[in-house]
């Protein structure tokens, strides 16, 4: 009985600490979990105007849950809290009717994903800290994502076994839509509480660490080879395209996407194993490789652009920009910290959206003369 008491103490302190961190972010978990629970539990019952207001609810405490940490990283400070009030009540305000149409839907998981890289250089806004620390530092973060996750669908299907079991022995039917709710609040209430909960206080607390086995094993011989090999598969086909001359016709913008993609990422999970020379040319391989690729897009784009405008070829361009500056900034500054890099996306996701926004916001000014 002590021992059962005093799990539920230890427990509960834990709780009330994640709560004295995070409250805005654990009620806004809550609150969004309870809503779309409702709305399964009720469904098509709802009336018109109590489902958009549940929608638009849903969709502002949904950005919550990412906006209030966010800010709690960047500034313990109650005028930041109290902005992000302020940010979500005007997210409100601005929401259109059809709330879930699918370019307003499209900007609310961008907006999602430009916070989701804001805790990764939130932290380090004011103060110098080595990229080993920061790329420790991100390394927890996806580490600790991806285990809430894990534990979440592995109590769900723990949940799945044990009602099919009684269903099967004793009869004991339970409808669909319960697996569902149980589902919600795994992912919404569960699993957020424990991410929350494992974010550093500290981030000294985040030691430098050397990779063990598995992790030399995976930079070198998987990650770097693959690396590689994307390399040469992409300038052969860049290649290719000058001697047919094909730009207008073909173009490789997804190709460069996904290179860009390995190519950071290569480079951030050879943090601790370089040393100082073999960083030197590393650097120069990967972002000047980069740095080209970004020429090589210029020039694609513009040929493409010949026959229509560059308004069409607006998003290609805004990261081509984007990725000629981080290049530059990783050649020519020695001590250039990956804070950056995170910095720099979600900057690029918001702009990415910038004539959608003012596309919103012209048709709500419309309606309201």
């Amino acid at each position: 009985m002590n021992f059962f008491l005093e799990t539920i103490d230890r427990w509960s302190y834990k709780i009330l600490e994640i709560f004295k961190r995070f409250p805005l972010a654990l009620f806004s978990s809550f609150v969004v979990t309870l809503l779309l629970i409702v709305f399964v539990e009720v469904g098509s019952r709802i009336q018109a105007s109590h489902l958009l207001l549940l929608n638009k609810l849903a969709m502002v405490f949904s950005l919550g849950i990412f906006l209030f940490p966010a800010l709690h990283l960047l500034s313990k400070k109650i005028w930041f809290k109290m902005a992000g009030i302020g940010l979500l009540l005007l997210y409100f305000y601005y929401l259109p009717e059809n709330v879930l149409s699918s370019n307003v839907v499209v900007l609310h998981f961008l907006f999602i994903f430009a916070l989701s890289f804001m805790f990764l250089w939130a932290p380090f806004m004011d103060i110098k800290i080595s990229n080993q620390n920061i790329w420790e530092w991100t390394q927890t973060i996806l580490e600790n994502l991806l285990v809430s996750l894990i534990l979440a669908l592995a109590v769900f299907v723990i949940f799945f076994v044990t009602l099919y079991a009684l269903k099967t022995l004793f009869l004991v039917d339970v409808h669909e839509r319960h697996y569902l709710q149980f589902l919600l609040f795994l992912v919404g209430v569960f699993s957020v509480t424990y991410f929350l909960a494992k974010i550093p206080k500290f981030i000294m607390l985040v030691q430098k660490n050397k990779y063990n086995g598995m992790g030399v094993v995976f930079t070198k011989y998987i990650l770097t080879p693959s690396f590689l090999i994307y390399f040469l598969i992409l300038s052969l086909y860049i290649v290719k395209l000058s001697l047919q001359h094909s730009w207008g016709m073909k173009n490789i913008d997804l190709l460069a996407l996904g290179y860009v993609f390995v190519a950071i990422g290569t480079y951030m999970h050879w943090t601790p194993l370089w040393e100082k020379e073999v960083n030197k040319k590393f650097r120069v391989f990967i972002w000047g490789s980069m740095f080209l690729l970004s020429l090589v897009l210029i020039y694609s784009i513009y040929l493409r652009a010949i026959g229509s405008s560059f308004e069409s070829y607006y998003l290609m361009l805004l990261f081509t920009v984007w990725l000629a500056l981080v290049s530059l900034y990783f050649l020519l500054v020695k001590e250039a910290s990956y804070k950056w890099i995170f910095f720099s996306i979600s900057l690029l996701i918001v702009f990415s959206q910038s004539e959608q926004l003012l596309t919103v916001s012209l048709d709500l000014y419309e309606k309201a003369r």
